[in-house]
């Protein structure tokens, strides 16, 4: 009895933070950016225990890293249509694209971009394979399916751009 009382409080807890989580289209709508919070400090403290060359390679690799990473500017711009407005900023060059999303009935939010098949047949069952987004602080959160289904976190997410009037 004590095993079923812990399973179903397990199974509470993970059904309330998930809630926590979902994504509706009122909070989606309008304009966010892309962040892409990569921690290269952390890669090269990894590094740490290897060669001296490996550590010279990798220190190089990330400072480029961090200076592409600085000149790329993502917005998204969600419309009530379906329809996200991708627009890229980098290196002095702009460039917009058009994707499609929806809102799954568990609250993830899932990118199309225009090739997808299984956007354009919709009636084609939506595989577990892709990259979800979730709502987390605020913040909306890419996650990956990994083993057994599981999410696991990525290392992108989106602000919501805040319009100054």
């Amino acid at each position: 009895m004590k095993k079923l009382i812990s399973l179903f409080c397990l199974c509470l807890v993970g059904t309330t933070s998930l809630a926590q989580s979902k994504i509706t289209e009122k909070e989606l709508l309008g304009e966010w950016r892309m962040v892409i919070d990569i921690d290269l400090d952390e890669i090269e403290r990894d590094l740490e225990d290897e060669n001296w060359l490996a550590r010279k390679i990798a220190g190089s690799v990330t400072g480029l890293v961090s200076d592409i990473l600085e000149e790329i500017d993502i917005k998204m711009d969600f419309r009530d249509n379906g329809e996200v407005k991708i627009m890229v900023r980098a290196f002095g060059e702009r460039e917009v694209e058009y994707a499609e999303w929806r809102i799954t009935s568990e609250g993830e939010l899932e990118i199309f971009d225009n090739d997808d098949r299984r956007w354009k047949n919709r009636h084609v069952n939506f595989g577990h394979d892709d990259d979800v987004w979730l709502m987390d602080k605020g913040k909306i959160v890419q996650y990956e399916r990994g083993s057994r289904g599981r999410l696991e976190r990525g290392d992108v997410y989106l602000e919501k751009v805040k319009k100054d009037w």
